[in-house]
């Protein structure tokens, strides 16, 4: 009863913090107009250029991931929410009030991850489906769009939201083990924006035996229809993805209960 009782003390503290603040609301506001808008947008000029792809192009155009591709943007946003949620208190130096508050870190932790996990779930579901429904009917102009009962489209719609949430977790780990603002994002940019690209020039015996494995190479996999050339399967690159946040957020649960503050 006392160990759930400060878990859900907690978990009230830190939603009562996560939507007091202005950059919460920002952050919500702009993952979504981010990830519906652009969706458009590429749907659109993708849309547009298909009769100039080349045969091979057009065999595995996948008009869900194509729908879908403003979330890379809106991850973020939500990326960069998580790790306020962390970065913000020691900048401020509130996360001492915080520790008195509620002795035991890990419980902190726990109340963090509950929370911005189910923000960003909802809110990422939620853009995803919204992201899909704008991007097929720009699609549809062109007759490449798809439905929800096509097979693997409902599972990569929802997929995306999922993505988007084991990101959120993935960027609190980093908050914590950093728990510096711009150190914690540089290091989400490069994991979600410059790795994948750069891994994608490697040979293929490294692509099969490390690049396929690295965090946003593998959870990106469920947002889509088909499976890419050395790629994982959308539920194990999934699960590789979720193996990544869970570690990062046992570093960081060792490092607050280690630290002094």
């Amino acid at each position: 009863m006392i160990i759930g009782g400060l878990l859900r003390n907690a978990v009230a503290a830190e939603w009562t913090k996560l939507r007091s603040v202005r950059s919460t609301y920002w952050s919500v506001l702009i993952a979504v107009v981010l990830g519906i808008g652009l969706s458009a947008a590429i749907s659109a000029g993708v849309g547009s250029s298909f009769k100039d792809m080349s045969i091979a192009d057009q065999l595995t155009f996948d008009p869900a991931e194509i729908s879908l591709a403003g979330l890379h943007f809106a991850q973020l946003a939500l990326g960069v929410l998580a790790i306020l949620t962390v970065s913000a208190e020691y900048s401020s130096g509130t996360v001492r009030t915080t520790f008195s508050a509620i002795p035991r870190r890990g419980y902190v932790l726990a109340a963090k991850a509950l929370v911005i996990g189910l923000t960003v779930a909802v809110i990422g579901i939620g853009t995803a489906f919204g992201a899909f429904a704008i991007g097929q009917l720009v699609l549809g102009h062109y007759g490449l769009s798809v439905s929800l009962s096509h097979p693997g489209v409902t599972r990569a719609v929802i997929g995306g939201g999922l993505y988007i949430t084991a990101l959120a977790l993935f960027a609190l780990g980093l908050a914590v083990i950093i728990r510096h603002t711009a150190g914690a994002i540089t290091a989400l940019v490069g994991v979600v924006f410059i790795l994948p690209p750069v891994t994608f020039l490697l040979p293929d015996a490294w692509q099969r035996n490390f690049s396929r494995y690295l965090p946003a190479n593998a959870g990106n996999q469920i947002t889509t229809t088909i499976t890419e050339r050395n790629a994982l399967g959308p539920w194990t690159g999934y699960g590789v993805f979720l193996a990544w946040t869970v570690l990062f957020l046992g570093i960081g649960w060792y490092l607050l209960r280690t630290r002094d503050v």
